[in-house]
């Protein structure tokens, strides 16, 4: 077994600590969110001295990628995505979809060297999986759109993408 397949396998068994009794994992993949606007350079709407005129919206929902109301089940999930530098795992059950991060460890951690080994999650979000309407991606970009007419688009790893669509 190479050494990706055995990440992804430690991967699987350490989502799999979080389910249910009789619950099924289907898929998990690892999402983050862009880290900022694009390296181009500032917009000209970004340097118009009016800009400090018009409120930036900066709460739930403002970021671009992310559509639906304040409560929205995309919008509370964009709450538990980070930026690159620290993805998070969702994963896909039967019955519920999961957003899990690395469990923050003691002081003692901040001073080894990171193993090969994954450590352990924490669960930081769900939703039933029927809230769940339709996941698609073109190239590394997973849209999740909900039945509440929420969407939500993340940035996962290309090689993982279509077993976690095909789930």
């Amino acid at each position: 077994m190479d050494a990706e397949a055995e990440r992804e396998a430690q991967l699987a068994a350490r989502v799999r600590e979080h389910l249910q009794p009789g619950e099924t994992l289907r898929a998990a993949v690892w999402v983050s969110r862009p880290d900022g606007p694009a390296s181009a350079g500032p917009t000209r709407a970004e340097m118009s001295p009016f800009r400090f005129r018009r409120p930036v919206p900066a709460g739930p929902g403002a970021r671009p990628g992310v559509h639906g109301a304040p409560r929205s089940r995309a919008v509370d999930l964009d709450g538990h995505i980070r930026i690159v530098t620290d993805p998070r795992i969702l994963a896909r059950t039967d019955r519920r979809l999961l957003v899990l991060a690395k469990r923050l460890g003691s002081w003692r951690d901040l001073f080894r060297p990171a193993s090969g080994a994954l450590p352990p999650l924490r669960l930081c979000w769900e939703c039933p999986r029927a809230d769940l309407a339709s996941a698609t991606g073109p190239g590394g970009r997973l849209r999740l759109t909900f039945t509440d007419g929420s969407a939500v688009t993340l940035l996962t790893p290309a090689a993982g993408l279509p077993p976690f669509l095909a789930a």
